[in-house]
């Protein structure tokens, strides 16, 4: 797992509303970059910039990473680096560690992501060894999923390797990632190539070079074929992306939950169960892993057990399951409009739904904590009226009232009432996303958060 050493004399104990309780070894929380006016069009924060683990008020663990205003600028540069930070929080949390937050003080500016426990990719390959067979697979099938998300939200990571992936309870799950638009050298392009050296440093065990056909022959075929086309430079409009990737190495081009769906699904079939005999000292470079012994993947029947319980507690949650779903079956907007209501009158919202939200809305939605895709679809009536949210997943189905209680900024909260199904009440953020969408997003009271894009039916 990350190593946590205890604060030093002279650390803050608290940032913003995050209480901070010690520090993070090694750059587990990436070093992310912001616009600025530096060589290549890149700004970066000290890549030996504290980063600490830290506590939300709700208790849950955070990693926050401190700079000194000084190296961000004033005026523009700063404002910059706060849109980008909330432009960041719209990465799917799909095999990527999701930006919570952001903000400066004390003459810090300070970024705040979620900590995923867990060992490194480079912890584990120096303790275990070589990768093989269906764990490599699925690790990258992960890594790719982790960073077709982030492009998906139109940033890079900037700094992809191995030290930059975390093996947790879920799979592995990309970390560090910038918070900019691609600059420079900072490009999808650039992020897949390291990808390539990744997955070839995790088949080798260790450092491997794949412009050498000797170590790129460690890799199975499709990787293989990928790997050559990433590294290309001939053709760069050939280059693949990392949505296609995961497309390619799932061998379904219409994966029935979506391409990052089932990219973080079948990622989550690497075990990290760490062996009970340490690495062979031997297997080091590429050339040698191949006369060595291949190990054998560790724990296979153990995570299907885990996956199937997952799946039947999914299932069978009460009215406290974080899970949401998509919304069921429906014969246009009109069976979202009409929607459940409460054996109760609802109270006469105090706020108005601005003309702009107003209509049905659906999309497919991700959640965390358990991870899950899942449709949502969302009726907000004009004016000062409740509307109505209907979930549905494969094996259930939710709907429940929606009341308007705040508009800020131009973001509007409504409360949640669940009525019918096994789903969580809470919180709806809705915001007027790009072209005609709506950006959603769910905090449940019992812990469950989703986000998604819906657009207007």
């Amino acid at each position: 797992m990350p190593h946590v050493t205890p604060l030093l004399a002279d650390d803050p104990t608290r940032v913003g509303q995050y209480r901070l309780t010690g520090r993070i070894a090694g750059t587990h929380a990436g070093s992310p970059a912001y616009p600025g006016s530096g060589p290549e069009g890149i700004a970066r924060m000290p890549a030996d910039g504290p980063v600490y683990l830290g506590h939300s008020p709700d208790g849950g663990e955070v990693a926050v990473r401190l700079v000194e205003v000084v190296s961000i600028g004033e005026g523009a540069e700063r404002d910059r680096f706060a849109a980008e930070a909330k432009a960041a929080r719209r990465v799917a949390p799909f095999c990527a560690a999701q930006i919570l937050g952001a903000g400066f003080e004390n003459g810090y500016a300070f970024l705040v992501s979620e900590y995923v426990a867990g060992p490194s990719l480079e912890e584990f390959v120096a303790e275990k060894g070589p990768w093989e067979d269906r764990d490599l697979l699925a690790l990258a099938i992960g890594t790719a999923t982790g960073l077709a998300a982030i492009h998906q939200a139109g940033l890079v990571h900037g700094d992809f390797g191995p030290e930059h992936v975390v093996l947790g309870e879920e799979g592995p799950r990309v970390v560090g990632f910038g918070i900019t638009p691609p600059y420079g050298i900072a490009t999808p392009a650039a992020d897949l190539r390291a990808w390539v050296h990744t997955v070839l440093y995790a088949a080798a065990g260790g450092t491997a070079d794949p412009e050498d056909p000797e170590d790129l022959a460690l890799l199975p075929e499709p990787l293989r074929t990928l790997a050559v086309r990433c590294m290309s430079t001939d053709h760069l409009g050939d280059q693949p992306s990392a949505r296609s990737v995961v497309l390619t190495l799932l061998g379904d081009d219409h994966p029935p939950a979506g391409v990052l769906g089932e990219g973080s699904r079948q990622a989550a079939r690497v075990s990290v169960r760490r062996r009970a005999r340490p690495r062979d000292p031997d297997i080091t470079p590429a050339r040698k892993r191949r006369a060595a012994a291949a190990w054998w993947v560790a724990g296979v029947a153990v995570c299907l057990a885990a996956i199937v319980a997952v799946i039947l507690f999914v299932q069978s949650q009460d009215s406290r399951s974080p899970s949401a779903a998509k919304p069921p079956a429906s014969d246009g907007p009109a069976a979202a409009s009409s929607g459940p209501s409460p054996s109760a009158p609802l109270p006469t919202p105090a706020v108005r739904v601005p003309a702009a939200l107003a209509g049905t809305w659906s999309g497919q939605v991700s959640q965390t904590n358990p991870t899950d895709v899942f449709q949502a679809q969302v009726y907000l009536a004009p004016g000062a009226k409740p509307g109505t949210v209907h979930y549905s997943g494969a094996s259930f189905s939710c709907a429940g009232n929606l009341v308007p209680v705040s508009d800020s900024a131009g973001n509007l909260k409504l409360d949640q009432a669940i009525v019918q199904g096994p789903c969580a009440a809470g919180v709806v953020t809705v915001s007027r996303g790009p072209g005609n969408t709506l950006q959603f997003s769910f905090k449940g009271k019992q812990g469950p958060m989703a986000t998604g894009t819906l657009d207007k039916s």
